[in-house]
């Protein structure tokens, strides 16, 4: 049974290959990581974060992205129980249109969730590990310092195996976060 291509994983190989083409140039698509290039031992595992975003869109940014009992009692009082459709603004100044299932709204992550729930999943064996493991997240309209206080989580949970890059992709910037509490910002003509 051939693995169904998604475009955020293609997107993400694309923008890897283009930043570091020696080390991604042989890459593919799999899955359990998303992207391996066995030639250079490198994983790389690809996910979303959407709440802060979605969040700040609905003018409801203010409440701690972790109360969502609170923020989805204001959305259901506001928009209903059903379907929440939205136009995320993108750093390029366009609009990504996008519907979220209000029953679904615990699978959106913030930043810091979208890191540790691919953590946990690379710690429970179920995924090939290489001599290097990396996360590549696209965020929609973060600024620094959500990325800031990424790192900073990054650094002070050092249990288990934990990613050695993690690419942080806000059109068109390339946020680079490695285990020597460095942060490299990429701009991207892609």
């Amino acid at each position: 049974m051939a693995i169904m291509e998604r475009p955020d994983e293609r997107k993400a190989l694309e923008i890897l290959q283009s930043v570091e083409p020696q080390k991604y140039q042989d890459a593919v698509l799999i899955d359990k990581p998303d992207i391996q290039n066995p030639t250079h031992d490198i994983g790389v595992e690809v996910t979303q974060s959407l709440k802060e975003s979605v969040l700040k869109v609905l003018e409801l940014d203010r409440i701690n992205v972790h109360n969502d009992k609170k923020i989805l009692g204001i959305i259901k009082e506001r928009y209903g129980n059903d379907v929440l459709k939205i136009d995320l603004p993108l750093p390029d100044n366009t609009e990504k249109k996008i519907a979220i299932s209000i029953a679904n709204w615990h699978s959106l992550f913030n930043l810091i969730e979208a890191y540790d729930n691919k953590v946990e999943k690379l710690q429970s064996g179920n995924y090939q590990l290489y001599k290097e493991n990396n996360l590549f997240i696209f965020v929609f309209g973060e600024d620094e310092k959500s990325i800031q206080e990424l790192a900073k989580h990054i650094y002070r949970n050092k249990v288990g195996r934990q990613y050695d890059f993690i690419y942080v992709y806000s059109q068109p910037m390339l946020y680079t976060i490695d285990r020597q509490r460095d942060i490299v910002l990429n701009k991207l003509s892609i």
